[in-house]
């Protein structure tokens, strides 16, 4: 994986985890304050329903033949009774009354838009409140084959406080999911969009990271003064090429000394001796290929190698030093002028490492020096 993908991806991914983290607690928080809310509504609304129902008798609820519940002599709670009706138009909440366990009058209709009398409340229904006379708050509860979301309340003997029943306030959960996929859907495009805001900026942020710390890069692997490779880049690029060389591929590897460069520091000025090593880089571009790889190794030292060299062209080694030599030459810097420099070429044709290959170029650097500077020897591996 490139560096500058591993890059975007690690900044882009705290970013996600983030915004996933968020959109869970965000939906949790969300649906927890709609059951809150819808818990809050269904209890006041039973409960006043069960206030109106106490307004209009008095005494102990008791079911007659006829199958209505009589309060006291005054008032009757029957499938006739309007209050259930004038509530669900109020509030949209249905309103039933169990008298025990079987639903006396209530406001549900079944499939055939008639009241659900007779239906029997839900077990929980009957534990929690018929039993134990508690208020029951019911995420999911299923009437008519329908889920719905329901509060229970126990209705209770005026004369000894015993539970006789109870009145539920309850509410189809469609509408209430219909809510719950609005805010998924819209809270899911908004984050979408925001990530995709974000990831174009830190994208951008990326390329123009990458950029400065390529340019960054490449100046560390420059020689400031030349522009060439410097030593370390140098070798590292060698010896990538060499591990990846075949087997049998012949390799040059040219080192180049500048002669009596010190001489040309203390007569001239260290600024011609600058750029005097410019011109000789220049001139190190001109004589090789643009696959070849050409460093400056040290003050006044240079290096070259040459790789996919073929037997035919072994000449061509012989030429490009004579070359330089003659550039070299030409080089006029104001008073400075006649330079020249040793030149040791090593041949590789047994697949050599990069040391082996450096000792080899540096003993004919060697044996240059000792013929009089100002000129090249060429040794090979099978010398």
């Amino acid at each position: 994986m490139k560096f500058k993908t591993k890059l975007l991806i690690l900044n882009c991914m705290p970013l996600v985890v983030f915004a996933a983290i968020s959109l869970m607690l965000g939906l949790i928080q969300f649906r927890s304050s709609l059951y809150l809310e819808k818990e809050g509504n269904l209890k006041s609304t039973a409960l006043a329903a069960l206030t109106l129902y106490s307004s209009h008798g008095y005494g102990d609820y008791n079911l007659k033949s006829d199958g209505n519940v009589w309060r006291g002599m005054n008032f009757n709670i029957s499938e006739k009774t309007s209050i259930v009706d004038d509530l669900k138009k109020q509030t949209g909440v249905d309103i039933t009354f169990f008298f025990d366990n079987k639903a006396v009058m209530t406001s549900i209709l079944d499939e055939e838009n008639n009241r659900s009398i007779g239906m029997t409340a839900d077990y929980t229904i009957q534990f929690h409140t018929l039993k134990q006379g508690s208020q029951l708050w019911c995420k999911e509860i299923f009437i008519n084959g329908k889920n719905c979301q329901a509060y229970v309340i126990p209705i209770r003997q005026e004369s000894d406080d015993s539970i006789i029943g109870a009145l539920m306030a309850s509410q189809s959960a469609e509408q209430f999911n219909i809510t719950i996929n609005k805010y998924i859907l819209t809270t899911v495009v908004s984050m979408f969009l925001i990530l995709f805001t974000v990831f174009f900026f830190i994208r951008w942020h990326v390329d123009w990271f990458y950029q400065k710390f390529s340019e960054v890069k490449d100046k560390s692997r420059q020689d400031l003064l030349t522009g060439l490779l410097n030593k370390l880049s140098f070798e590292d690029e060698v010896k990538k090429i060499i591990s990846h060389k075949k087997e049998n591929e012949i390799s040059v590897l040219f080192i180049l000394d500048f002669d009596y460069f010190k001489n040309v520091n203390d007569n001239f000025g260290h600024q011609v001796g600058d750029e005097a090593l410019k011109e000789f880089s220049k001139i190190l571009l001109r004589a090789f290929r643009t696959k070849d790889i050409i460093g400056r190794i040290g003050g006044d030292e240079f290096m070259v190698y040459m790789p996919e060299m073929e037997e035919s062209f072994l000449e061509r080694a012989d030429e490009i030093a004579q070359e330089i030599l003659r550039e070299l030459y030409k080089v006029k810097l104001g008073e400075a002028e006649h330079f020249s420099c040793s030149i040791g070429i090593g041949i590789d044709e047994e697949n050599y490492k990069f040391q082996q290959l450096y000792e080899l170029a540096d003993k004919a650097l060697y044996r240059a020096k000792e013929n009089g500077r100002a000129c090249f020897v060429r040794l090979s591996s099978k010398d």
